[in-house]
């Protein structure tokens, strides 16, 4: 009998009728009978019928990933096998990729990682999924299944549901707490399921336990939404990772600041983090998060240029930038701008500045202060900086003989 009823059909995907698509489901449906073999899972389905832009096309598979490696190869298909271990591997044809996974149930959770065997009941692996909006299926004709029947009604409502008892779930992998609040954050709309808060706060401590690795990648997709400080404020309320939420006041001014963000359109995760960090990077969780060198780099950078005088006149912005960089320097006129130091009205200007103004080069450099007399070692290098801090403050207009006059 047949586990599989169209619950709603859809507008056939531009993804779904690519060639390279096509062919990966002809290989992987061929011989099948009534019932398909292979289809759409996830979040590939949960955008489409959103209306949502499609990225990245996941694939569930009665078959074992022998079979499909086979029947991959077999129709001139490169496979590359990234989860093997877990039945998943992902095929790739003209740069697009699929990531394919066989039907699964779990034998054994800790918490952090499972233990799987294969399946051959879409039911049985949708039971095994963190949400009931990411249980769904769809073939590539445009038909859409649900294997537990909830999937579409929680969807088309907007509502993070967890499949079956949410504390289980979370029992079963901890990251899916966070999961949980991004999932509100970019689908959600209302206030949050009351079964899943509950069983979020109730097991919160336990996400230290996972890797700093997972935690950060969770986080980082959190405060990449639109608008951050509402899900961080039901994070907070419920004591989720209190080691970076700590006050309104903190997530307040991080609303404010993404505004600005949005309104120029220059997001940055570093500084978002940074502004989290209520401007001292030194107070971010380490031990949760694993913060990219390059990350810390932009938030040094935006901590010298705070230290400048305020960004609220051009030869300020000018000095910004050639001490800090661009990107920083846009950045920290977005968090004076919170603060209050300098006026809304100024900032397109500034922008104007930051984006097209020619970075000159200092017109001394140390060989020309040698030349007129100095020694090599320390008393040189103070020197030329005292001439390269003159030439910064006439705006950039001091010429090479003013300055080595005034040496």
């Amino acid at each position: 009998m047949s586990e599989l009823t169209p619950a709603k059909t859809i507008r056939i995907q531009p993804w779904m009728s690519a060639p390279e698509t096509k062919a990966v489901m002809a290989a992987l449906n061929e011989g099948a009978g009534e019932e398909p073999l292979t289809l759409f899972v996830g979040g590939c389905v949960r955008n489409a019928l959103l209306a949502e832009p499609v990225e990245d096309i996941d694939l569930a598979t009665k078959f074992t990933p022998d079979e499909v490696t086979r029947r991959l190869e077999a129709a001139g298909i490169k496979v590359i096998p990234t989860g093997i271990d877990h039945g998943t591997v992902t095929a790739v044809m003209n740069g697009r990729a699929f990531e394919i996974t066989t039907l699964r149930k779990d034998i054994e959770t800790d918490g952090r990682r499972a233990v799987v065997a294969f399946a051959d009941s879409w039911r049985e692996d949708a039971e095994r999924r963190d949400f009931t909006m990411n249980t769904l299926l769809a073939d590539d004709q445009g038909n859409v299944y649900e294997p537990i029947a909830r999937g579409l009604a929680d969807l088309e409502a907007r509502k993070v549901i967890f499949v079956g008892q949410a504390a289980q779930r979370i029992q079963e992998d901890y990251l899916r707490i966070l999961r949980f609040f991004r999932f509100h954050a970019l689908y959600g709309v209302g206030k949050p399921d009351a079964a899943a808060l509950k069983a979020c706060k109730a097991q919160a401590t336990h996400i230290s336990s996972l890797s700093a690795e997972r935690i950060t990648q969770e986080f980082f997709k959190i405060i990449s939404v639109d608008k951050p400080e509402d899900v961080l404020g039901i994070m907070l309320d419920n004591n989720i990772l209190p080691e970076i939420l700590r006050s309104k006041d903190q997530l307040a001014f991080l609303g404010h600041f993404c505004a600005f963000q949005k309104r120029y359109g220059l997001i940055s995760l570093s500084s978002r983090l940074y502004v989290l960090s209520e401007l001292d990077k030194e107070s971010v969780a380490r031990k949760l998060l694993l913060i990219p060198k390059v990350f810390l780099r932009d938030m040094d950078a935006m901590r010298e240029v705070l230290f400048l005088p305020n960004m609220d006149n051009d030869k300020a912005v000018r000095a910004a930038i050639y001490k800090g960089g661009r990107t920083a320097t846009a950045q920290a006129l977005m968090i004076e701008l919170v603060q209050d130091r300098v006026m809304n009205g100024y900032a397109p200007s500034a922008l104007k500045i930051i984006q097209n103004w020619d970075v000159p080069d200092c017109p001394v450099d140390g060989q020309m202060l040698i030349e007129a007399g100095l020694k090599p070692g320390p008393a040189l290098g103070e020197a030329l900086s005292r001439l390269e801090e003159r030439w910064i403050a006439s705006d950039f207009q001091q010429s090479r003989e003013n300055l080595l006059a005034a040496l």
